[in-house]
């Protein structure tokens, strides 16, 4: 299925149970986003120290949020067998013109997902992982 719809906002978090955990806004309408980042329980420094980063392109972003094909993801990506009491929580949510699609996951992954996250990071400037 191909998505001919403006993209109008992606919200996406990574929830590491134990670790850090991310949250990225991007409104493509407006041209900007907000990225936060904390750290949970067991991180001794809640937060990161402020420093420079090198924003990416929107444009870039949005191109390639396009060729993820984000719309044909399953809604949801968990091992069958057994509980997960720690590991790293996913969710994303693609806002259109017309419609919503939502994806997310526990410790399991879309096959583009490494590709996801790096156009994340090429465009904030932090890690999302």
């Amino acid at each position: 299925m191909k998505v001919k719809e403006t993209i109008n906002s992606l919200i996406a978090g990574i929830d590491g149970f134990s670790g850090i955990s991310y949250k990225v806004h991007v409104d493509f309408y407006r041209n900007t986003f907000t990225v936060f980042e904390w750290g949970n329980k067991d991180n001794v420094t809640p937060f990161t120290p402020m420093e420079r980063k090198r924003i990416g392109s929107m444009e870039e972003f949005k191109s390639e949020i396009y060729s993820l094909n984000i719309w044909e993801w399953e809604r949801s990506y968990r091992k069958e067998e057994g509980i997960i009491l720690d590991g790293m929580f996913w969710s994303i949510k693609l806002n259109t013109k017309g419609k919503i699609y939502e994806s997310e996951g526990i410790e399991c992954f879309p096959r583009e997902w490494e590709r996801f996250c790096q156009a994340v990071e090429n465009l904030t400037g932090i890690p999302f992982r």
